[in-house]
């Protein structure tokens, strides 16, 4: 007995062309201007919870997460997709951080990316 390697799929593959599971890549969907994908730092109690602590955005800048003010499961109106919705306060502003199912985190851009 033994726990199963989710990545490890004995040479078979239910994808097209045989990708493995662990080479995932991102859905090959339009990705929405409003959707932005950041990095975060996160701490993981003994319990299994999941807590942002720091927010990394696209071009290095680094801010750090002052206050978790709720934690709910949600979908993202304006920016598409659905996750878990972490509002926070990031220098004293609201900010609605997600965290996809497939491992990602993002954000809803103010202003869309051209």
């Amino acid at each position: 007995m033994g726990v199963y390697d989710y990545h490890h799929d004995s040479g078979r593959s239910d994808r097209p062309g045989g990708v493995p599971v662990a080479e995932h890549v991102q859905e090959t969907q339009t990705i929405s201007p409003y959707k932005a994908y950041v990095e975060v730092i996160a701490d993981f109690s003994a319990d299994g919870r999941m807590k942002p602590l720091r927010l990394i955005w696209e071009d290095g800048r680094k801010y750090d997460v002052d206050r978790i003010l709720r934690v709910d499961r949600c979908a993202s109106l304006k920016a598409g997709g659905a996750g878990i919705r972490y509002v926070c306060r990031i220098q004293g502003q609201p900010v609605e951080l997600y965290y996809e199912e497939n491992g990602f985190w993002f954000v809803s851009r103010k202003v869309p990316k051209p």
